[in-house]
Formats: C-alpha cells, structure tokens, sequence
C-alpha cells in the first residue's frame, strides 16, 4: 500500500514562519468557526504551530517532527492527515527543502473573517452541516450586529489632511528605506477553499435554464462557484441543478438569489437541523478502504496459529512508528526515551534493514518480554543482525525467529549447566563406591523353606532328649 504519508519521517526538521498577522480574533474565528469543520487534531496542531513561535519572533528555531508528534500525541498518520486538512482550508502553507537536507518550513495562514466566512457557500453550508441549524445561527449571531439606523445621521468623520499638515519633501525615501530583500509580516486575509467542478457541464445547464425562459447572463462568477460547492457537496447533476436554480430565480428581475439556492438545497436535504456530519478527507477515504484488507489480514494471522495477543501485536507493531512505540512502553514503565535509545533505533533501521514494523516487534521483546530497562545495542544488534541473516521480512517472521533465538539461548544454557556438572564429576575425581551386601540387593531372591520329614523329626526329638538328660546329670 503506498500511503502519502511514507515520505515523512520523524527525524525530518522543521521551522515555522509567520508571514501574516494572525490575531486573537482570527484564532477566535479558528476555534469557532473553523475547528466543527477541521476536526479537533488539525485544530490542536494549527494552535501547537503558532504557539511554538515565540512572542516578538515571526521564525521557531529548527525542530525535529519527533518532538511535534511527541507534544502532539500523534503518530505520522495522524499529523499527515491533520497537515493536509490545514492545508485543504486554507490555514497553513507547506514547504518541502531537499538540500542540503531535507526539512520542511511551515507558515500559518490567518482565517477568513468572519463575515466573509459566512458569505462563502462552501464553508458556511459546511459549518451548517457539522453543528446543525440551531447553533449555525447561534454562532451567526455571535460574529455580527445590527445595521446602525442611518435615519438623521451624519458622519462627521474628519480626513487625513483635516487633522495633520503634510510637507512632500520631507518624507522622500532614499535607498536605504527600500530594501528589496527584505518581506515584512503583513496583516493579510484568508483565502478561500479552492474547488472545481469536475464532471460538471455549464453549457449543458445553460441550455436547459434556456428552454425555462433563463437569461445566460444571470449564471454569474458567483453564482458558478454556489452551484460547484452544491455540485461537490450533495452531487448534484445539471438537470436536478436548473430546478433549484429556477426555484430560486426572481421572476421579475430574473436574478438568482444564491442565499435562497443554498438554503433550498440544503433544506431539500435534510441536513439544516442535523449536526454531526464529518468532513472526510482522502486520507481517510484511503484510510477506509484499508480496513477490509486488515481484517483479512487478521483473519489470516489467527488462521495460521498466532494466539489473539500475538494477533494483536502484529497489527498494532505495522500501525506505529518505532519511535511511537517506544515512547508508549517507556511511559507504561514510567521511564522516558533516551537520546541513545533514539540513535539506537535509527541505527538499527540503516544498518539491518529492519522495517518499522519488524523493529517495533524487536522492542517489545526486549522491553516487554525480557523487562529490560532500556534497549541495550548488544543485545539490540545481535537481535536485529539474526534476524538479518534469516531475511526476517514480516512481524510474524520476527516472532518466529524470537521462539527459535530463545529456544537456542535455552538450550545452551542447559548444556553449560552440564558441562560444568561433567567438570566437578568428572572422570579425574576418586569416588569411593560401597558394595552392597547380598541380602540389601533387589535382585536377591527369597530363600524357600521346606518342612521336616518324619524320620527326621524322630531323630531330632531324640537328640534333644539325650541333650536335656545330659544335662541334669552334670547339674548333679
């Protein structure tokens, strides 16, 4: 999948200029007017932006993405997505520098006012369908006031040369004064969203306004921008379009109102009272179409035998960016990414080939599996270097390869408890062995007894009589 965002990379630097004024008021109209159609991220990042120029400066010193992403809480998607929708509006100008280094510059661009907001079509129907009719005109109110009543009014203003006395000669500028090299921050107004309408055809539309007794010159500059923005929002053809347009049409001056156009389409829509409707983007259009193949992918994971935390830990390794990764475990362990940690990981990614995905895999086995405090080059490089070896080129090849490095580690652990065993057993060492008597060993069999026979119980008596007879007589 080639995403838009895979040129951007954390260690990429930046600065940010302003070359505009941009007002309390105009971040006002950001934050009220701007943010229901951006989204909260884009927001957050224009503010960051602006916040990360100091007081009395129009230029930040030279940062990295990592430490924006970092105070942002984004990972590269993310802040790609929230970029490109500043951009789309109108708020930010990007730069792309290749040498001698590749870094970016970024300038913040002042919103439109708010009364020219709210005559742009695009915006204003926008706004109407992310936060509903009722707080569509809650905010209207809020940016306007009453027409002053003109009636027995006189303006008394005073001009320029009423007030001041003003000598030509004394203010001739010399060379000095007009440096051509120089460009000075200016206050300067928002630029409107710029669409075409692709697939549309106004000579079609004309023709069929033509036949309704439409005047050509009544489709102004104006009015072709309201049918885009129409045309682009609700998809709407020529046909369907020259029956709103004549909805909308003075019969008696046979101009078109194009308040009235926007407000019967969106009334004919359904969207003046629902709040909630988001602002897609391409990136998250592109975003969307990924989902089916990663639940398939899932699929197959858990298909192939990985258990649902190995499963989870696949998908979740070829979603974050190394960098994000370890700093989201550090946090877990209460610790902070070190600056040799960093060079660790750029290192790793040059020198081994690892994929991002396969590096996170390598720092949750050593930070999560082993708990190590922190990523260690050696056992870092004779990871990544085995896995070199064995062309691991996949996550799930990774925890493979993790299985068979520990499953070798293991046994040779095994085998130097052996041989240090064998060592102070060995053959060199007098060991005395004790015999056995006859009678302790397992293998001796029982002795069998037989019984007496007659004769011999005879006899036997008979000796014990004569024994006994003995002996009293020698008691005697």
């Amino acid at each position: 999948m080639n995403y838009p965002w895979k040129e951007l990379s954390p260690k990429d630097s930046f600065l940010i200029q302003k070359t505009q004024f941009i007002t309390d008021i105009d971040k006002n109209v950001v934050t009220l007017l701007y943010q229901p159609i951006i989204g909260p991220q884009a927001y957050s990042l224009y503010m960051t932006l602006l916040a990360e120029v100091e007081n009395g400066s129009y230029q930040s010193p030279e940062l990295l993405h990592a430490e924006l992403l970092t105070l942002l809480g984004m990972g590269i998607p993310e802040f790609y997505q929230a970029r490109i929708r500043l951009e789309g509006i109108g708020l930010l100008h990007t730069y792309l520098k290749q040498e001698p280094e590749k870094s970016y510059v970024y300038q913040p661009a002042p919103p439109l006012s708010s009364e020219a907001f709210f005559k742009e079509d695009l915006l204003r129907l926008l706004l109407l369908e992310h936060v509903g009719e009722k707080q569509y005109t809650t905010l209207q109110n809020r940016f306007s006031i009453k027409k002053l009543d003109q009636t027995n009014v006189e303006e008394i203003t005073k001009s320029f040369l009423d007030v001041y006395h003003f000598a030509p000669s004394a203010h001739q500028p010399n060379e000095a004064q007009l440096d051509g090299n120089r460009t000075y921050v200016k206050t300067g107004e928002g630029t409107v969203p710029n669409i075409q309408a692709d697939g549309f055809n106004f000579s079609y539309l004309k023709d069929l306004m033509q036949r309704e007794f439409f005047s050509p010159e009544a489709l102004t500059k104006e009015l072709k921008h309201s049918v885009q923005v129409l045309h682009k929002l609700y998809g709407i053809d020529e046909v369907e379009m020259s029956q709103y347009l004549l909805r909308a049409t003075n019969l008696e001056t046979g101009k078109v109102d194009a308040d009235e156009l926007t407000k019967t389409v969106a009334e004919s829509y359904g969207n003046t009272g629902r709040p909630g409707r988001r602002l897609t983007d391409k990136v998250e259009v592109q975003q969307q179409r990924t989902e089916e193949e990663k639940e398939q992918r899932k699929k197959q994971l858990e298909q192939a035998g990985y258990s649902a935390s190995e499963v989870k830990l696949i998908l979740l390794s070829e979603k974050r960016t190394p960098y994000a990764f370890i700093t989201n475990i550090k946090k877990q362990k209460k610790g902070k990414v070190t600056e040799s940690e960093r060079l660790l990981l750029n290192r790793l990614m040059e020198q081994y080939n690892l994929t991002p995905a396969i590096l996170n895999i390598l720092i949750y086995y050593a930070l999560v599996i082993q708990d190590h405090s922190k990523l260690g080059k050696d056992f870092a490089e004779t990871l990544a270097d085995n896995w070199m070896q064995a062309e691991v080129v996949t996550p799930e090849q990774a925890i493979e390869q993790t299985k068979m490095f520990v499953g070798k580690v293991k046994a040779a652990t095994e085998k130097r408890k052996e041989n240090r065993a064998n060592r102070y057993y060995g053959k060199n060492v007098v060991r005395k062995v004790e015999k056995l008597p006859e009678w302790a060993k397992d293998e001796q069999q029982p002795v069998e007894e037989e019984m007496m026979s007659e004769d011999m119980q005879k006899e036997f008596m008979e000796r014990l009589k004569r024994f006994r007879e003995k002996g009293k007589a020698g008691d005697e």
